[in-house]
């Protein structure tokens, strides 16, 4: 198996790219909530819902301008051809896309990534326990591991956009989707005992099997290399969830991939609104011995 590496490089934008355009009616709906409002709905909700890529805007603008003046003409031919040069142009909602493409979506639209108001004092934590050869998995774009001489980073994870926006592009870049991983299908192109370390911060909700990926990392560890976690129960997307973190199960998934000593330990950087909300960090480390 060859690794597919990642070398673009694309800078962050905090700017959503896509608009909300308000289109003309081309009916009036029935009454609110009676049967027939819901088939005028399902008909017509493409065009009440219309969000756009700033490029197409000025074009969507012009289109809906045509549109609103054929309406009041009823002038069906006209709305007819312009519903279908719209059609295309309307960007997919979130909530239709597959999981990769909510994933790329995030990645370009948000100005931060996960993690909370802690972001420095996880990195600082994280990387003084590692050293060696680090795998980074599930890295996104923000790395929770500071440039050292004493560690030598790979990034890696299954959302291209992620990586072509990882603050850290001098490190080396792989494109690998973890839940490909099976009993007989592994991380073909490392090695066994290839790393020093393997780190996942708020990956562990995303994680279709757990038991068999953690094997996996096993293998690629280094006799006395560790797998450390830093998680939060309320640190997710929870539309995009396989199951929630809580301590206890990913200590049992460690062990049941025979990984015999598993170590937890509760950080002590959660800020009280946080607290209050049940959000709480947790560093977890499984060693090979």
């Amino acid at each position: 198996m060859i690794p597919e590496y990642v070398i673009d490089i694309k800078p962050r934008k905090s700017d959503v790219p896509e608009r909300f355009v308000s289109l003309p009616r081309i009916t009036e709906p029935p009454k609110l909530f009676s049967p027939e409002y819901w088939d005028w709905w399902e008909e017509n909700e493409w065009l009440i819902n219309f969000t756009v890529h700033v490029s197409n805007l000025a074009l969507v603008k012009e289109l809906a301008n045509e549109l609103g003046i054929a309406c009041k003409e009823n002038n069906k031919k006209k709305i007819e051809s312009l519903i279908e040069q719209l059609r295309p142009l309307r960007v997919l909602p979130f909530n239709e896309r597959t999981l990769l493409e909510k994933w790329a979506h995030m990645m370009r639209q948000l100005p931060d990534d996960i993690g909370g108001p802690n972001k420095e004092k996880i990195r600082a934590i994280l990387s003084a326990r590692c050293k060696g050869r680090v795998l980074e998995a599930m890295c996104g774009f923000n790395s929770y591991l500071e440039p050292s001489e004493k560690i030598e980073v790979t990034a890696l994870d299954f959302c291209r956009e992620a990586l072509e926006l990882y603050q850290h592009p001098e490190r080396t870049r792989i494109l690998f989707d973890l839940n490909k991983i099976t009993h007989r299908k592994g991380i073909g192109f490392f090695q066994e005992g290839e790393f020093d370390a393997i780190t996942i911060c708020f990956g562990f909700h995303y994680i279709r099997h757990p038991i068999i990926v953690f094997q996996e990392f096993k293998r690629l560890l280094s006799v006395g290399g560790r797998l450390i976690f830093i998680e939060n129960p309320n640190q997710c997307y929870s539309d995009m969830i396989y199951r929630c973190f809580l301590p206890e199960n990913c200590v049992s998934c460690l062990k049941k991939a025979s990984f015999e000593s598993v170590q937890v330990e509760e950080l002590a950087i959660a800020e009280d609104w946080e607290i209050e909300a049940g959000g709480h960090y947790f560093l977890i480390e499984a060693f090979k011995s």
